[in-house]
């Protein structure tokens, strides 16, 4: 058992690199576009952003927790090979997205808005082999990965934040005012949710929990109580942060229109709160949030290959080659890094919200046949979904129109929800279906733990 001073430690260093993962680059830019178009209604907004932006990923770790310690656990109920696709899918979407992407922007807009005039493909090439290469040491001791996140970077990344979000009350470019939608909450949450967090909750649990493993926080009531205490840190940093960057888009609407590119609404906002010393600030807050994020998915991937090869390749050796291949992916440029990436996160989107889902109501799913019933149809929508963005970005051409007509016409759609109805339906009916061919559920090895810890307090 660990000493209160430990616990506390603990919980705020993990908690610390918990939010900073969670906090990559492109979540500095959607929070003021929320507060923007929500004006004078921007408290509501903050609400529907918390409980979808901030909230729900934090459950999908919890999710990841309540199951057993890593993504295999999470997965085992609907397959017991799931996690294997899972794994195989993630890795590409790591090495063609979301790292590429923050290598890019942390150039792009981080170094090139502190130097405008150095841009080069020179400077390019070497910015990004210093970027990544911290990356890596960061991410190369898989134990110890989110403490030197936690204790060394996030801080930093905090204070750049902070100090844009204490500027934004106590100087403020204006007050909140007009507004272009109709209702504030459901566009907040609808944004929110839609920019994919939840699956950062899910493909990270396992590495914050191996970190806690390491600490010699064993499975069980022990580690779950802390693994509660590390996200009730990460959530309240996250929500002063998003709430402060929304409250700052909320003062701008006199000075920008509503269909602003996010970049260039964020960079304008800071400008006017604090001229060039303000983009200082935030490039280097962006440069951070970038090397937090890309150490962590470096890490969670690199311990993904471990697990595909069956332990043939060594960590460090698949976090250097996956550093590498990632740096020359991000040297083609943000845009093109989007265009692949947006397919492979389209296609586990859907399945990482009903995971989470799953996950943190466990004890009142009746079955495995709810699982697989609600995960089979995540992966269909999952898969229309990504064919859509594929073609939308000029990867694929054009299908049949009536495929675009079936999905459209599924309940909630519109809203960016065509995964909620075909899960539910699909749950209900795996269930049932379980239930009358009379098959057993998996019983998950952290339960079985749990009922000997109580076993052992009962008898003492």
């Amino acid at each position: 058992m660990n000493n209160k001073k430990n616990v506390l430690k603990d919980s705020l260093v993990i908690g610390f690199a918990m939010f900073a993962v969670f906090f990559g680059a492109g979540n500095l830019v959607f929070p003021p576009q929320i507060g923007l178009v929500s004006g004078s209604s921007v408290f509501p907004a903050i609400i529907g952003l918390t409980l979808s932006g901030i909230l729900f990923p934090m459950l999908a770790v919890a999710a990841v927790g309540n199951v057993g310690t890593n993504l295999e656990d999470i997965c085992r109920h609907a397959h017991a090979k799931l996690h294997l696709a899972f794994m195989a899918v993630a890795i590409l979407g790591v090495v063609f997205g979301t790292i590429p992407r923050c290598g890019g922007v942390a150039y792009e807009i981080g170094l090139c808005g502190i130097f405008p005039s150095i841009q080069s493909t020179a400077v390019k090439w070497a910015f990004l082999l210093v970027f990544f290469g911290i990356s890596f040491l960061l991410a190369s001791s898989k134990s110890s990965v989110m403490d030197n996140i936690g204790k060394f970077i996030t801080p930093i990344l905090l204070i750049c934040l902070l100090i844009i979000v204490v500027l934004t009350i106590i100087n403020p470019i204006g007050s909140p005012k007009g507004g272009i939608v109709e209702n504030s909450f459901s566009n907040a949450f609808l944004t929110a949710i839609n920019t994919g967090d939840v699956g950062t909750g899910i493909l990270c649990g396992g590495i914050f929990i191996a970190t806690l493993n390491a600490k010699g926080y064993k499975p069980g009531k022990e580690q779950k109580k802390i693994l509660f205490n590390v996200i009730v840190v990460a959530f309240i940093i996250l929500f002063i942060v998003y709430a402060g960057l929304c409250y700052l888009g909320s003062t701008g609407t006199d000075l920008f229109a509503p269909d602003t590119d996010n970049t260039v609404l964020l960079v304008g906002l800071i400008r006017k709160l604090a001229g060039y010393t303000g983009i200082v600030v935030l490039s280097l807050a962006i440069i951070f949030a970038c090397f937090t994020t890309a150490a962590g998915m470096i890490a969670t991937a690199a311990d993904w290959v471990v697990m595909l090869s069956k332990e043939k390749v060594p960590y460090k050796l698949a976090a250097l080659i996956l550093a590498i291949a990632i740096m020359l992916v991000a040297s083609t440029g943000v845009s093109f890094v989007i265009k692949l990436s947006g397919p492979l996160f389209m296609l586990l989107f859907p399945m990482c919200i009903a995971l989470t889902v799953l996950g943190i109501f466990k004890k009142v799913i009746p079955n495995d046949g709810a699982w697989k019933g609600a995960v089979l149809m995540a992966i269909i929508v999952g898969f229309y979904q990504a064919y859509s963005v594929a073609i939308a970005n000029g990867l694929i051409p054009a299908g049949p129109a009536f495929i675009d007509n079936l999905f459209n016409a599924i309940p909630l759609s519109q809203y960016g929800l065509t995964w909620l109805v075909p899960c539910l339906v699909g749950g209900v009916v795996g269930a049932i279906i379980w239930k009358v061919l009379g098959k057993e559920s998996f019983v998950d090895e952290i339960d079985k733990i749990i009922a000997e810890e109580e076993a052992e307090s009962v008898s003492a």
